[in-house]
């Protein structure tokens, strides 16, 4: 899975990789961004390409309440789950970042982990997003981040990661008009040797930090 995730990169950067407008609010550092929080995200629309901010955690456009959400989808299921269907054919957003977390589970318990890419840079992370709203409760524009089976870089810490997809993937995966065959063969683990990783500071399970200090390496 993936439960939280870094984007501590400037805006000028995610503009250039992304080929998206400036945004029209500021855009803080983020060192542990988790469900159930506001996150930035790339979509593609009627207007073109741009940025904008989702809560992490979809809701099924049919549930009766909106709960926490969903914040994974299994790749290998998204196309055919009930929850996950049509957001995925008609509404797939990618979500920028710099690192994710993954925790490694041992005797003494749980060990946070960071991976970021090797050569540093931007993660596109593969996500869904849907629309909901009941009467009684405030609408929710809210995404999950799409999940595979690890590869070697992660498989010793975890055995699920993000898809990541490549800035050649962009277009496919955000496009209305894509072949679905074509999506789905963007769902597929990164190759091995693209990813770094070191264990951080318990403090990363604590949703109300978020300093730089969570980042660096412990051990």
């Amino acid at each position: 899975m993936c439960g939280r995730f870094t984007l501590a990169v400037p805006e000028g950067a995610l503009v250039e990789h992304f080929d998206v407008p400036p945004l029209a609010f500021t855009l803080r550092p983020r060192f542990n961004v988790a469900p159930g929080q506001d996150a930035l995200v790339v979509g593609e629309d009627r207007k073109g390409r741009r940025m904008g901010l989702l809560r992490w955690g979809l809701v099924p456009s049919w549930s009766d309440r909106p709960g926490t959400g969903f914040i994974n989808a299994r790749g290998e299921t998204v196309g055919e789950t009930p929850s996950f269907r049509d957001a995925f054919v008609s509404r797939r957003c990618l979500v920028p970042a710099d690192g994710f977390y993954e925790w490694q589970a041992g005797e003494a318990g749980k060990t946070p982990f960071l991976f970021r890419p090797a050569e540093g840079g931007i993660l596109a992370l593969a996500a869904i997003w849907e629309h909901w709203e009941a009467p009684g409760h405030e609408p929710r524009d809210a995404f999950a981040i799409v999940t595979v089976q690890a590869n070697e870089d992660v498989s010793g810490i975890h055995d699920r990661m993000p898809v990541v997809i490549p800035p050649s993937g962009f277009s496919a995966w955000l496009g209305h008009d894509t072949p679905l065959a074509d999506v789905y063969a963007l769902i597929r683990p990164l190759d091995a040797g693209r990813l770094r990783a070191h264990p951080v500071s318990i403090r990363v399970n604590n949703v109300s930090q978020d300093d730089p200090g969570l980042v660096e390496p412990v051990g």
